[in-house]
């Protein structure tokens, strides 16, 4: 009967162990994407505190790449509001500089009357329509800056270093200097509310 060496049946035995350890690491990677690609699809409607705890159980390399999805779809959001805005400083550009050629005209004919009526009336729709457009791009702006920063707040725990990321949330309890949570938010927000004004008072001055 011959006898298998030891070192042999060692060598079996580590073999073994090695190859169970990267099937259950191969099954832990399964079960992480999973559980990243639920959150990813879910993370939008949930909750918050919901939201909070459902990363407790990520890793970096997850954390990253879901900060990342987020960042995209804040900049598109963003570049949404920005072309809202340049189409209305645009029409309104326009729109005031036909207004007033007009006025200065001296032409009172039917024609003449009935644009210095549409000009307002046309200028104060585009503010109201831009400003109800911003709105909703901040609706779905706020959340998505609630999970940037719990996402943050979480890197910064698996790395230990509090200040690795900022916190950028849209609440002041999940933000790090709470005075630019509103202050940077002001221009989309006033100035179509403030040409709409504009366009009121000009309807008036024509004695509408």
């Amino acid at each position: 009967m011959i006898k298998r060496p030891k070192h042999s049946a060692v060598k079996l035995k580590a073999s073994q162990a090695s190859k169970r350890s990267h099937q259950r690491l191969t099954l832990n990677l399964i079960v992480s994407r999973k559980n990243f690609l639920s959150l990813l699809n879910s993370m939008i409607s949930m909750p918050d505190d919901r939201f909070q705890e459902s990363i407790d159980g990520i890793g970096l390399n997850d954390a990253l790449a879901l900060a990342a999805y987020i960042e995209q779809l804040l900049m598109a959001e963003q570049q949404w509001i920005l072309n809202r805005l340049s189409w209305l400083f645009t029409s309104q550009s326009f729109l005031i500089t036909a207004f007033v050629v007009l006025l200065s005209s001296g032409n009172y004919s039917p024609t003449a009357h009935l644009l210095r009526i549409a000009l307002p009336v046309l200028g104060l729709f585009c503010c109201v329509i831009v400003a109800i457009a911003i709105r909703a791009a901040e609706r779905v702006r706020k959340p998505l800056e609630n999970r940037r920063a719990f996402l943050s707040m979480h890197i910064n725990d698996i790395v230990k270093t509090p200040k690795l990321v900022p916190v950028l949330g849209s609440s002041k309890a999940l933000r790090d200097n709470p005075w630019t949570l509103h202050h940077g938010s002001l221009p989309h927000i006033v100035l179509p509310w403030a040409f709409a004004v504009l366009w009121l008072l000009l309807l008036m001055s024509l004695g509408l």
